[in-house]
């Protein structure tokens, strides 16, 4: 069965006269592995006016799966493509949640407006 991760990942911008929605849009669509993720993990993605999320609900999030090495080249790419940590414009969060009430991981590019929250919650069944 194996440990399992909700992730969620979002790119946006937070200046659209200097780089338009429109730009990330279409990186997303051509750097962002999405077919693989589709096929076999179950991903769900959702656009806003000037944001893409990615959202991974019960996955196994290990560094040695090929998906997970590519969205992570692929934010690296983004970071390249629009200076996210050198620049105030376009930005990226990734949250991954684990199984253990401690388990959470952060990582964001300088500048972001810390958009993902993290919330548990107790619920009786």
């Amino acid at each position: 069965m194996g440990y399992r991760s909700d992730v969620t990942i979002s790119f946006y911008t937070s200046n659209q006269s200097q780089i338009p929605f429109a730009a990330i849009k279409l990186w997303f669509d051509e750097n962002y592995p999405v077919r693989e993720a589709q096929d076999e993990w179950g991903v769900e993605i959702e656009a806003g006016d000037n944001y893409v999320n990615v959202w991974y609900e019960d996955v196994k999030w290990y560094d040695s799966y090929n998906h997970v090495q590519a969205v992570q080249a692929a934010i690296e790419k983004f970071v390249d493509t629009f200076e996210a940590n050198d620049k105030d414009d376009a930005h990226y969060e990734m949250v991954r949640i684990g199984e253990d009430v401690n388990d959470i991981e952060r990582e964001a590019s300088a500048y972001s407006h810390y958009l993902l929250d993290v919330s548990r919650t107790i619920r009786f069944n």
